[in-house]
């Protein structure tokens, strides 16, 4: 099967080149978003578990809800970043969002 310019450069290279600029900081900040929200629920899941487990006492429940209230917190903070990220792309005009991806025109 015959190779592309592109594929045939890459592959000569050996190393990561960054072609698109925007493609990279859009795929960046979906990524940390992602991890974000995944590490949020985490902590909740954590805090849940330790609240099951704390068997009434009331410095574990107490520690055990201030778990769940930061994970809330964390979570929300995802979201408002989120909306901001989509918010300041729309009002600047600098890109194009089509579904989840975002096309940056910085040309």
């Amino acid at each position: 099967m015959p190779t592309t310019n592109i594929e045939t450069e890459v592959l000569t290279q050996g190393h990561f080149k960054i072609k698109d600029i925007g493609l990279f900081i859009t795929r960046l900040v979906s990524n940390i978003l992602i991890i974000s929200a995944i590490m949020a629920f985490g902590f909740l899941l954590w805090g849940a578990v330790n609240w099951i487990m704390s068997q009434g006492d009331k410095a574990k429940v107490e520690e055990a809800r201030n778990r769940i209230t930061a994970a809330l917190m964390g979570l929300a903070l995802v979201a408002v970043v989120y909306l901001l990220w989509r918010i300041a792309i729309y009002f600047l005009g600098i890109g194009d969002t089509v579904g989840d991806e975002v096309i940056f025109e910085l040309e």
